[in-house]
């Protein structure tokens, strides 16, 4: 296996891999998707990193927060490293469509409030930038600093700002879907542990490569690929996640092209490859060079592997590639994951066990395992109310330790204490971090079956939603897959099943009830539950992360609140 440099912190490490791998291309930039604009070596990255730090530090001192408001890949890597030459704290933020922007800064106006930043470093046309001024007076008041111009900086006399290992990196929030966003506080020794986590688990060397069109905001687009890249010394290709969603095409077309060996993202993206691609547009593609198809941040269905399988073997595609595995940016990223080239191990279970909190194989419904606990991680099954293990093969709450946990919620400390500072009851094992997931381990491999919050309980009975979810998207042809929530609401002073599904475009009135019926039977047939309302809405009417995650519980107060806008009464309207 490759020798890594030993550095401890991210900032030792740019400067390392100028040095011994300045030569290499570090990244290859594409725009649109498919058409190569730029790349950058080692060595030249690293002095546009140092241009930019040099301005930055005009502005700063040391453990500053920083904005980073770039929506394109050059100009956030840029901005991103040098943040960490500059030794302030890099705050990730998403930036708002242009023609949205107004409403889209609200998340940021919390977010900047929340760690408050000083600086923004931002990159982008001069008419963006004053829209977002507009819309948020008090971000117009932060400094903010040009992160796309670093020609003719003199960098003479400039050195790196002494970093710790100890020391907060970046911060990453959370998507704020049911309450204000937190930071979590993501330190250098973190950082650097789970990049060695990640390589370890890959095998990976500098003659790897990655294609990725994973948000750059993201910890898994940022961590897991672009991070990665610079830790391995290997090669990444970057392209916008729109220019994905528009046409999941591009994304393969790409690890054909640069023969990527390494790739991936949600479960919902393999779905996208399998339902929007035709197979003429698959002509052509040769994905044999991929080893590691990664799959996670969302529920892992079994349904989507073994269709993507079965559409791109023809193309080169080896099962053995698929990787599941499950993380959170509580722990930096990734918590656990299989060796590579094993494939997806998979496991057929009762259902009724299942939602009574008990594993036992043999049924007919198939989960994903999301692989093993791997250097120095501890994982318990935890009952969530009482604290103690739960007996093998029973369900419980995930909790993880090791030393890429991060170190808590920027300027929250009670929060913190209630979710990083777990023990377990009895013999106060400990601190471990609450997940608030739910899952059960198998002969070594975590199986995640929700989350806890999510839990959908009707007549005294435990249903994972995504199982219910996954049931109603496939009862009836114009319900559009990855599109639907599932979720429990009161009503007449009982719990009932609810749930939400995007209808196609297709989709006419007559077409509606019809709907509706379908769902309520596959849903009564497989889980045995009657669902109480099937709410119908169109196209992009359930919510969702910018990243492309069901944000159910934003779902549910939307619902309860009256704010979703029925499907019916859209078509109504419309004639």
């Amino acid at each position: 296996m490759q020798t890594i440099p030993k550095a401890s912190t991210l900032t030792e490490l740019i400067a390392l891999r100028a040095a011994e791998s300045g030569s290499n291309i570090a990244y290859r930039f594409l725009p649109d998707g498919e058409h190569e604009s730029h790349s950058l070596t080692f060595a030249e990255l690293e002095l546009e990193i140092r241009a930019l730090a040099t301005r930055l530090r005009r502005h700063t001192e040391p453990g500053d927060r920083t904005l980073i408001l770039a929506p394109d890949a050059g100009d956030f890597v840029r901005a991103f490293l040098a943040c960490q030459y500059a030794g302030v704290i890099a705050v990730p933020v998403y930036p708002p469509m242009p023609f949205d922007a107004r409403r889209g800064t609200e998340t940021i106006r919390a977010i900047a409030r929340d760690c408050g930043a000083w600086t923004v470093l931002f990159a982008g046309h001069e008419a963006y930038r004053d829209i977002i001024r507009e819309a948020a007076p008090e971000l117009a008041e932060l400094t903010w600093v040009d992160a796309g111009q670093v020609a003719g900086v003199d960098t003479g006399g400039f050195a790196p700002a002494p970093v710790r290992p100890e020391d907060v990196s970046f911060l990453q929030y959370t998507s704020g879907s049911t309450s204000l966003p937190k930071g979590v506080m993501v330190s250098h020794r973190a950082l650097m542990h789970q990049e060695e986590l990640i390589l370890r688990a890959g095998g990976f060397t500098a003659d790897d490569v990655i294609v990725s069109w994973l948000p750059l905001f993201h910890d898994m687009g940022l961590i897991g690929n672009v991070l990665l890249a610079l830790y391995v010394g290997c090669e990444a290709v970057l392209m916008p996640p729109l220019s994905f969603v528009q046409r999941p095409i591009r994304w393969l077309r790409a690890i054909s092209r640069y023969r990527a060996t390494v790739s991936g993202g949600p479960n919902f993206a393999y779905e996208l490859c399998v339902r929007r691609i035709p197979p003429e547009d698959r002509e052509g593609l040769d994905l044999r060079s991929l080893k590691a198809a990664f799959n996670g941040a969302e529920p892992v269905r079994a349904a989507t592997l073994e269709a993507f399988t079965e559409a791109y073997r023809p193309h080169g595609f080896d099962e053995q590639a698929l990787y599941p595995c499950y993380g959170l940016a509580e722990v930096t990223l990734m918590a656990t994951g299989s060796p590579l080239g094993t494939g997806a191990v998979m496991l057929d279970v009762d259902l009724g066990a299942l939602q009574e909190g008990r594993l036992v194989t043999g049924g007919d419904h198939r989960i994903v395992g999301s692989g093993t606990p791997r250097l120095h991680r501890r994982l318990e099954i935890v009952d969530p109310a009482t604290c103690e293990r739960v007996p093998p093969g029973g369900v419980g709450e995930i909790w993880l330790a090791g030393p890429d946990v991060a170190d808590g919620y920027w300027g929250r400390p009670e929060e913190t204490e209630a979710t990083f500072g777990a023990r377990i009851a009895g013999t106060g094992e400990g601190p471990f971090l609450r997940t608030g997931d739910l899952g059960a381990m198998h002969e070594g491999n975590l199986f995640v079956s929700g989350r806890l919050k999510d839990l959908v309980i009707v007549g005294g009975r435990n249903h994972y939603p995504q199982d219910i979810e996954a049931t109603a998207e496939v009862a009836h042809p114009l319900v559009r897959r990855g599109c639907v929530i599932a979720f429990s609401a009161e009503h007449d002073g009982a719990e009932r099943l609810v749930v939400v599904a995007e209808v196609k475009p297709a989709a006419g009135e007559a077409d509606l009830d019809d709907i509706r019926r379908s769902v309520r039977t596959a849903v009564s047939s497989c889980h045995g539950v009657q669902v109480g309302d099937v709410f119908l809405v169109d196209a992009g009417g359930v919510p969702k992360t910018s990243s492309g995650k069901l944000r159910r519980r934003t779902c549910r107060a939307a619902y309860e609140g009256g704010d979703l806008v029925a499907a019916a009464r859209q078509l109504e309207g419309a004639l």
